[in-house]
C-alpha cells in the first residue's frame, strides 16, 4: 500500500508538468483531487449481536480524508484514490481504509459546473474495537488470560459509486473539485474476525457507508 500512496502523492505534487519549444507550459490532462468530510457506517448483523450483548453499537458517525488522481481521455476519466477513515462512539473505535480505481465523466455540465459520476472497484479493510471497563486481575493475567479489549477486523472488495461537482474557468480548460456524495459497500457479506484468535459463529455484513466531503485540487 505505501508504494500506492506515495506514488498517487508524487503526482500530486509534481502535477507531471510538460514543457513545449516554445516555452509556453503545457499540461498532461490529469485531474488531481482531494477530499474530506464526515461518512455514516452500517453493519447490520453485528449491530444487533452488539446490542444483544450490551457492547454499545459500531459508530455510524466519522471523519474521512483522501485523494486521488485520474487521466483525462477527452471526457472520460480513469484514476485511482485512497481515503482512511476514523469513527468512535464511546468506547467502540472504527477505522477503515480503502484503495479504488475508478472510471468518471465529465460529460454532463450546465453553464460552468459540472456533474460528474464516478464508479470505482476496490479493497476495504476495517479495524473495530471494543474498549471493556471494570476488569480485574493481575498485570500478568492481562498478558495471558484476560483482556482489557475485543478487536476484530473485516476486509473486503468493494464497490464505490459517487457524484463530484467541479466548477470551470471560462475557457472551460481548468477544472475544480469542489465537493461529492456517494456511497461504498463491501461487495459480498465478509466475516468480522476476532483478531488473534478463531471463533465460530461470528457474523458477517456487507460493511457500507454514506459520505459526504468537500473537495479541492485542480484537473486540465
Amino acid at each position: 500500500m505505501k508504494y500506492i500512496v506515495s506514488i498517487l502523492l508524487t503526482l500530486c505534487v509534481t502535477n507531471l508538468i510538460a514543457q513545449e519549444k516554445d516555452n509556453k507550459i503545457k499540461y498532461l490532462p490529469f485531474e488531481v483531487i482531494y477530499f474530506g468530510g464526515v461518512q455514516f457506517n452500517n453493519a447490520s448483523n453485528l449491530n444487533k449481536i452488539l446490542m444483544q450483548e450490551g457492547a454499545g453499537k459500531l459508530p455510524g458517525f466519522g471523519w474521512n480524508a483522501g485523494a486521488g488522481v485520474a487521466y483525462r481521455m477527452k471526457q472520460m476519466l480513469i484514476g485511482g484514490s485512497f481515503s482512511l477513515s476514523t469513527n468512535s462512539k464511546k468506547d467502540n473505535t472504527l477505522n477503515t481504509g480503502d484503495i479504488i480505481l475508478y472510471v468518471a465523466t465529465n460529460a454532463v455540465h450546465t453553464g460552468n459546473l459540472i456533474l460528474s459520476p464516478q464508479l470505482g472497484l476496490g479493497s476495504q479493510w476495517s479495524t473495530f474495537t471494543i474498549q471493556k471497563h471494570n476488569q480485574s486481575g493481575s498485570f500478568d493475567d492481562f498478558l495471558t488470560t484476560q483482556s482489557n479489549q475485543t478487536k476484530m477486523e473485516h476486509n473486503s472488495a468493494i464497490v464505490d459509486f459517487n457524484i463530484t461537482l467541479k466548477s470551470m474557468n471560462k475557457n472551460r480548460t481548468i477544472f475544480y473539485p469542489e465537493c461529492r456524495v456517494g456511497y461504498k459497500s463491501s461487495i459480498t457479506k465478509n466475516d468480522w474476525k476476532l483478531i488473534g484468535t478463531k471463533a465460530t459463529d461470528v457474523p458477517a455484513d456487507r460493511l457500507g457507508s454514506f459520505y459526504a466531503q468537500l473537495a479541492w485540487g485542480i484537473g486540465r
